[in-house]
């Protein structure tokens, strides 16, 4: 059974106001774009057609042509931005073809719309005020096509060009945001770890069973001692690490298990069985140890005839498979409570590595088996 590594969230509605004004700087932006764009192409095309236009011409004229190219190039101009601003987000990431085919079909459709739009809105004029403009030409479409195409392409450059900005941008937050969890988490994680050692009950049983042993084996109890100041130790230096080199963290989980033997004595069996090749890799710290910690807190203490453990390590389908099985009866993901190691774990791993690691529970002859897996590409 895979265990999703995704965080719970709980979504905050923000208010109407707040929302706006997210938006405010952008819909400014736009129609600041917009308006530039309207304004370049009411020039341009009036100085085309008055340079042309070698005839004497009234000085009424020089006013008439612009007002006429703006109402043109307003109508336009607006409902092409309009309409990349609705359609563009759904095309950015197709390929050149489609992108291609998409705006040259949107800047016909808004070109000829707004062309008409343009020309009533004229003929309005000329019908109420004797406007000196007597209906559509194909001088004036032609400039108009020209004008459409050659703006809604620069429009569509620059379009482009922000939402990739944005994109990249939120990416860029999203992972900061992701690696300030992820040292948050870590940090809770070995200060969380840290507690667990030094619990009153912990230190009583590992003292206790030192104590029994400064008599009988002097050399073990030494050992026990310089075990538990290795494993304070490294919960110490790696409060701020993300990760940790594989062989730190198997050597803390054989430290651990010494330590916990000397409380079970024969109760508690346990194994190795690690390849060389996945020592350098790098893991997050008391990942695995976690993995242990669950089954001697959950099996073997429960259980007055003990158990066995068995850890291994290799690596498969360009994964890194951590695994512990016991021969307890066995858990499912709905035995995992929020604040249970294992939640964390997850946690963790979904704030390092998103979808590329997880964690595993199945039953396996009479053991249970919880692997965590974690694709070599993010930590070779």
């Amino acid at each position: 059974m895979a265990i999703s590594t995704q965080p719970k969230t709980q979504s905050i509605a923000s208010p109407p106001l707040t929302r706006f004004s997210k938006f405010a700087p952008k819909i400014s932006g736009r129609l600041s774009a917009t308006f530039l764009l309207i304004l370049a192409s009411t020039l341009v095309p009036s100085i085309i057609i008055l340079w042309l236009d070698e005839r004497p011409k009234p000085l009424k004229e020089f006013f008439i042509t612009p007002f006429i190219s703006f109402i043109y190039s307003s109508c336009i101009g607006g409902l092409l931005s309009i309409g990349l601003n609705l359609s563009l987000r759904g095309f950015l990431d197709k390929s050149p073809l489609v992108k291609f085919l998409y705006l040259t079909v949107l800047i016909a459709a808004t070109t000829g719309i707004g062309f008409f739009l343009g020309s009533s809105v004229l003929l309005g004029f000329n019908a109420l005020l004797g406007f000196a403009y007597f209906g559509v030409d194909w001088g004036t479409w032609r400039i108009s096509l020209f004008m459409g195409f050659l703006f809604g392409v620069i429009m569509f450059v620059n379009d482009s060009l922000k939402l990739k900005l944005e994109k990249t941008e939120l990416e860029l937050r999203t992972k900061q945001l992701s690696e300030a969890r992820a040292k948050n988490l870590a940090t809770e994680a070995q200060l969380s770890s840290l507690e667990s050692r030094v619990r009153p009950h912990f230190l009583f049983n590992t003292l206790n069973s030192i104590s029994a042993l400064v008599r009988e084996e002097p050399e073990k109890a030494e050992r026990t001692v310089e075990r538990l100041a290795a494993l304070l130790r490294f919960s110490l230096d790696a409060a701020n690490q993300k990760t940790v080199a594989f062989r730190e963290e198997i050597q803390v989980v054989r430290d651990y298990l010494e330590i916990e033997k000397t409380r079970f004595g024969e109760r508690l069996v346990f194994s190795f069985d690690i390849e060389e090749a996945v020592e350098d890799f790098k893991v997050p710290p008391f990942a695995l140890q976690t993995l242990v910690e669950n089954s001697i807190k959950h099996h073997i203490s429960k259980s007055r005839a003990g158990g066995e453990i068995r850890v291994s390590a290799r690596i498969e389908n360009n994964f890194l498979q951590l695994e512990v099985w016991d021969d307890g009866a066995g858990f499912d993901e709905s035995d995992i409570s929020e604040n249970h190691g294992l939640d964390n774990l997850q946690a963790r791993l979904s704030a390092l590595y998103g979808e590329t690691a997880n964690l595993k529970i199945e039953r396996r002859d009479r053991f249970t088996v919880v692997s965590l897996n974690i694709s070599t590409t993010e930590i070779n």
